[in-house]
């Protein structure tokens, strides 16, 4: 009888153990992303668009022109976009991003 009581307890911990691998293993899926975007002068650039390409994941940077997000994994490209400045893209190869954007050309807007 002790025997299987023990047999039981131990059994139990081993699939404790198990669960918890599996859940940790699956917890892997995020990539997080920091970096900052300025203008030609070296300036930061606050609320600048930063998506994941084909995803609903973004973010915007802070008044100096750092950001901060998570691509779980699901994409290796980031746009960049603002009302101000070209669009940007960028393949992720790194988890920091330094970025500097080039304003539009307002005198081709005004025609």
């Amino acid at each position: 009888m002790i025997s299987i009581i023990y047999y039981y307890k131990t059994m139990k911990k081993v699939i404790f153990l198990l669960l918890s691998i599996v859940f940790l293993s699956c917890g892997k899926d995020s990539n997080l992303i920091d970096g900052e975007i300025k203008n030609s002068n070296g300036k930061g650039i606050e609320d600048v668009l930063v998506q994941v390409m084909g995803t609903d994941l973004n973010s915007k940077t802070n008044a100096k022109g750092v950001f901060r997000i998570n691509t779980k994994d699901r994409g290796d490209e980031l746009i960049f976009t603002h009302p101000e400045y070209e669009m940007f893209r960028i393949k992720l190869d790194d988890s920091e991003v330094s970025v500097i954007l080039k304003e539009k050309n307002t005198q081709e807007q005004e025609k």
